[in-house]
């Protein structure tokens, strides 16, 4: 098991950085893996200089032992996705639900969609297989609550931080009744695509 940060790399600069080195310190310490942050910094800064111009998809794991890795790719400009509603397995380990880790089998489908929305034995909404869900409704925008039950992503605590984005838990039900009556928009939030439509097949 590894755990990684996707990050966003645009002309140069890495936003939300704080965030990803929080989350991935936090899942150290909680895992028990090494995280010097000095090669941490180090590596932050080589692929700064090394990718001045265009936006680039960044990838860096961290083994137990202190060990980082990256991998680099072009970033593509979609920004419209389809999803399908899928119930979260009943024996996920709570460590691989709440920290970004390669053991990510509670994630894995079949791709007749692009994304999976999960929710929970309750009908709680959670979160889509490679981010946060936000929820237009009245002009205002929604996250569920977070409770130990998905991983909390560095775009989703930005635009909290920034008063953007409030918390709210929404029922399978309820959820998928506004749905068909248009009174929310659904969207994607991750610091990868940062925010992107997506649209729930029902």
């Amino acid at each position: 098991m590894q755990l990684f940060e996707t990050m966003r790399l645009e002309e140069g600069k890495f936003p939300r950085l704080p965030y990803h080195k929080k989350r991935i310190k936090q899942s150290a310490e909680q895992l028990k893996f090494n995280l010097d942050e000095a090669k941490w910094n180090q590596l932050i800064e080589m692929l700064m200089n090394d990718y001045p111009t265009g936006a680039y998809r960044i990838k860096i794991l961290l083994d137990q032992d202190g060990s980082l890795d990256y991998v680099v790719a072009t970033l593509s400009d979609k920004n419209k996705f389809t999803a399908k509603l899928v119930p979260l397995p009943d024996n996920v380990n709570k460590p691989e639900l709440i920290n970004k880790t390669t053991i990510r089998k509670h994630l894995s489908h079949n791709h007749q969609t692009d994304l999976v929305l999960l929710y929970d034995s309750n009908g709680k909404i959670l979160e889509f297989d490679i981010g946060n869900i936000m929820i237009k409704e009245d002009e205002c925008y929604y996250t569920p609550l977070y409770n130990e039950d998905f991983l909390r992503g560095c775009m989703r605590q930005s635009l909290i931080d920034d008063g953007k984005l409030s918390q709210k838990n929404y029922d399978i039900n309820d959820f998928k009744d506004k749905i068909l009556k248009n009174q929310i928009q659904v969207f994607l939030i991750n610091s990868l695509r940062e925010v992107a439509e997506v649209e729930i097949y029902l």
